[in-house]
């Protein structure tokens, strides 16, 4: 029964004996290969090259140009390099067999022929032959794995490093400059929270192509000459993606290329039925100023890029020596607060929130600070960002949760009023699978009632995975604490999940309460939020009130029942000087 193919195999014949070739057409014709004839050698060559067989099947003797000098000719051919060519040869032609090979004759068949082998013969050459491709394609695909990103096509970073090291090298020869750019999206974690990483990949395949388009042609990727105005741009891994600029005359011509590509990249991008926004962080090293080798470069550029987030974002930043002394004081500070979580450097300040209605004080937000033991009191804006890069600071939200409930519990015990303790709660903290279960055993320890504990969360941190964490709220409220968002307003909260959240408090940020007395915009976000508060039933802190105009302004919106945290009453104090605060208040 002929072979069912989707696509017809293609053989050449090739013999001077017409009755040969009859037989060997009728042979395959009935497995269903198509065929093609030839009765000389220089026909064979020319039908070769026109019909591109599969396979050639060949005999030895021939008139003009014998089987060897045939096969030879389609071996030295990039066409013919890997075309199975089986040779016909007597049974006993050693001779013939051995120069077959030597001319890149696959394999032979010896004369006379069994004809109902042929098919196999054939059939065995092919699936070989499909065997090696396949082996290629496998092969190429892996080297294509090694080097380039398969998301977004463009080199990855094993290839970008070799680039550079090339380009760095010509650079050296040439006595030129390099820019290697690091380029990082801003806030595109939350594309993958919100949206789902199917989105997040999108979106960077989106802003792949728009870097490779807005390059200069001169800068296009994977150029492979020596000019000297070739460049590189690859994807590093998650957001991150590098360009190098070789040749360049002067930082102002980096500058335009930055510029542009923030400019470009920080326009609305189309999600099929979402619009967003991110903006790039770019930071610049230059070669031989910032460094004469890959690692230094493209290290230098990276500690210029955290700068450019460190300012604003959305910008891009050159390396210089006092960037690199930056990051060697964040690897300091990294390292000390690790001496401090062993060596209980840390302390709790507490600053009460105080009711506007009648000076009461029934709630304070407790506030870590850090003694260091030769730089002394540390910010908390200057190691609290360290702490979240690094990851400790789940370690240090532990020690804060547990210092904050045993004081909670040492006043509920010693003060004839009840308070509550606010407790800032870190979006990585809250995360975490074993939270609820570190806040329940917290308080079990501690033995403090669960209504004199407050989290608070920042707005950011519960509007990632709303589902989750509307499951995670929910797990929280049960067992009796208070729930707070804080920073309200900055972020992205949608209003049809905030009412279905467990929450009892929104924390006004204190952005809008600086200028409440001079901004109408500010008056009206206040008006709005205290509203949305009043219609949601939940309770209201003003952050950051100091000046007594920003509390009458405040009294005039008709916030008689909200709380007051703020220089204006009282300074973040040691747990000593705050309980004696709250005597007082008490009396």
């Amino acid at each position: 029964m002929p072979v069912e193919r989707k696509k017809k195999v293609k053989v050449l014949v090739c013999d001077d004996d017409l009755t040969y070739l009859m037989i060997m057409r009728d042979t395959l014709e009935v497995e269903g290969f198509e065929v093609f004839e030839a009765s000389d050698g220089e026909i064979a060559l020319s039908e070769f090259f026109k019909v591109s067989p599969d396979i050639v099947l060949l005999d030895v003797k021939m008139p003009l140009l014998s089987g060897f000098d045939v096969c030879q000719k389609i071996r030295s051919s990039e066409q013919g390099a890997d075309t199975p060519v089986l040779m016909v040869t007597g049974a006993d032609d050693y001779k013939s067999v051995e120069s077959a090979f030597a001319a890149g004759a696959t394999d032979f068949l010896p004369k006379p022929i069994k004809w109902p082998m042929v098919t196999h013969r054939i059939n065995y050459m092919l699936r070989s032959r499909q065997a090696v491709v396949n082996l290629q394609k496998s092969e190429e695909r892996l080297r294509y794995l090694a080097y380039y990103d398969p998301l977004t096509g463009l080199p990855n970073r094993q290839h970008f490093k070799e680039q550079l090291e090339v380009i760095v090298n010509l650079a050296k020869r040439g006595n030129y400059h390099v820019a290697v750019f690091f380029i990082d999206l801003d806030r595109f974690k939350r594309i993958n929270d919100t949206l789902g990483h199917s989105y997040g990949d999108k979106l960077l395949q989106l802003v792949a192509k728009k870097l490779q388009v807005n390059l200069r042609q001169s800068d296009m990727v994977l150029r492979t000459s020596d000019d000297a105005n070739t460049s590189e741009l690859a994807r590093l891994g998650g957001d991150e993606f590098t360009i190098v600029l070789s040749n360049v005359g002067s930082t102002d011509g980096v500058s335009v290329v930055a510029q542009r590509l923030i400019n470009e990249l920080s326009e609305p991008i189309k999600l099929e039925q979402y619009e967003v926004v991110v903006t790039p962080s770019i930071g610049i090293s230059i070669y031989p100023h910032d460094g004469d080798n890959v690692e230094t470069l493209i290290k230098n550029a990276d500690a210029a890029m955290y700068f450019a987030k460190e300012s604003g974002r959305g910008c891009f930043k050159f390396y210089s020596e006092s960037l690199n002394s930056k990051a060697i004081d964040r690897l300091k500070i990294e390292e000390s607060m690790r001496e401090a979580l062993k060596n209980d450097d840390f302390e709790l300040y507490y600053q009460p929130q105080v009711k506007l209605s009648d000076g009461s004080i029934s709630h304070v937000e407790a506030l870590i600070r850090w003694r260091h033991p030769e730089r002394g009191l540390i910010s908390p804006g200057e190691f609290i960002p360290i702490a979240e890069d690094s990851g400790l600071i789940v370690e240090i939200g532990r020690w804060v949760l547990n210092t904050a409930c045993v004081q909670a519990k040492h006043w509920q015990n010693t003060l004839p009023n009840p308070i509550r303790v606010a407790v800032n709660i870190s979006a990585r903290q809250f995360k975490s699978a074993s939270f609820s279960d570190e806040v329940a055993e917290v308080l079990l320890r501690t033995d403090l009632p669960a209504e004199l504990l407050e989290l608070e969360l920042t707005e950011s941190a519960v509007m990632n995975n709303v589902k989750e964490n509307i499951i995670r709220l929910h797990s929280l409220k049960s067992m009796g604490v208070s729930l707070s968002v804080d920073d309200f307003g900055t972020g992205y909260s949608s209003l049809s999940y905030l009412k279905r959240f467990p929450i009892d408090t929104l924390k006004i940020d204190r952005s809008f309460i600086i200028d409440i007395s001079n901004d109408e915009n500010d008056e009206a976000i206040v008006a709005a939020i205290l509203a949305l508060a009043n219609s949601l039933k939940l309770n209201i802190v003003a952050e950051g009130v100091e000046t007594l105009r920003q509390l009458e302004t405040l009294k005039k919106l008709g916030a008689q029942s909200i709380l007051i945290q703020g220089y204006y009453f009282h300074r973040p104090m040691p747990a000593n000087d705050c309980e004696q605060v709250l005597k007082s208040a008490a009396k």
